[in-house]
C-alpha cells in the first residue's frame, strides 16, 4: 500500500481533479525521472500503473453501460415529450378545458 500511496502522489500533479475517485492520468515523458521522483523500481511502478489502467477500464465499462441504458430510454423520453407538447398545444387552444367541462356535464 505504501508503494501505491507514494506513486499516486508522484504521478498526480497538484491541481489535477479526481473524477469518480480516480486521479486523472498524466503523461510520463521521462520514465527514469518519473521512477526517481516516485522512489519506485520498474516493477512497482508497472504494477501501480497496470492497477490504475484497470480502474480506468472499469470506469469506462460503467460509463458505456450507462450510455447504453440512456440510449435505450431515449425513444420513451422523446415520446413523452411529444405527448407533453401536444397537451400544451391543446391547452393553448383551449381544447383541454372544454373537453373537461363536457365530461363533467354528461
Amino acid at each position: 500500500m505504501a508503494v501505491v500511496a507514494a506513486s499516486a502522489s508522484a504521478s498526480t500533479p497538484q491541481g489535477v481533479a479526481e473524477r469518480r475517485g480516480i486521479p486523472a492520468a498524466t503523461f510520463v515523458e521521462d520514465v527514469e525521472a518519473y521512477l526517481r521522483q516516485a522512489g519506485l523500481d520498474v516493477n512497482s511502478a508497472l504494477a501501480f500503473l497496470q492497477e490504475r489502467l484497470q480502474q480506468y477500464k472499469i470506469v469506462e465499462m460503467k460509463l458505456l453501460a450507462q450510455q447504453r441504458d440512456l440510449q435505450a430510454k431515449l425513444p420513451d423520453i422523446e415520446k413523452c415529450l411529444d405527448i407533453v407538447a401536444a397537451l400544451q398545444a391543446k391547452k393553448a387552444l383551449g381544447l383541454i378545458g372544454k373537453q373537461s367541462d363536457q365530461h363533467l356535464h354528461r
